[in-house]
């Protein structure tokens, strides 16, 4: 599975960006900007990078979705709807806390649960790629329960 990530990163890094593409990909930032609970970072790639920041994602070693992240998905979802020729990368990420190899399964099995909530809101499962990043890339301490928590989440990459 990890070869399979890495050659997704190399395809959404490579895509060459149409005009019609970059103007859809900030049509969408545009659309999702006064939503709650979202952050949104265009890239220097021409890509788009949704976080879901004070959103409690994820429980300890669970997979299931909150319902603040559903709320915030849904929204995502009805946006990219109106783009069909937008892609969507997910992101599961995981605490330290635990087996590495079972941190990374518990990260990929994230980010298809994601994946499949958005293709039930419409999203075709062909517009998106699935990423396990397991403890990989934290984005606050994992020596405190509030950093762990704030490490079990989702990210998306929104691309053509």
């Amino acid at each position: 599975m990890l070869a399979g990530c890495a050659a997704n990163q190399a395809q959404v890094e490579q895509t060459t960006h149409t005009p019609q593409a970059i103007e859809s990909i900030r049509s969408v930032a545009d659309s999702l900007i006064s939503s709650p609970h979202l952050q949104m970072q265009h890239r220097d790639d021409n890509t788009l990078l949704i976080e879901f920041p004070g959103i409690q994602a994820f429980s300890f070693d669970g997979a299931g979705l909150s319902q603040p992240l559903r709320t915030a998905l849904t929204d995502v979802a009805g946006v990219l709807s109106q783009h069909t020729q937008l892609n969507v990368e997910v992101l599961g990420h995981t605490d330290n806390i635990g087996n590495p190899d079972y941190n990374q399964t518990l990260s990929e099995n994230r980010a298809h649960q994601v994946a499949d909530f958005l293709n039930q809101q419409g999203i075709q499962r062909s517009r998106i790629q699935v990423t396990g990043m397991g403890p990989s890339a934290p984005i606050a301490d994992n020596r405190t329960a509030e950093g762990r928590a704030a490490n079990r989440r989702v990210e998306l990459i929104i691309f053509d």
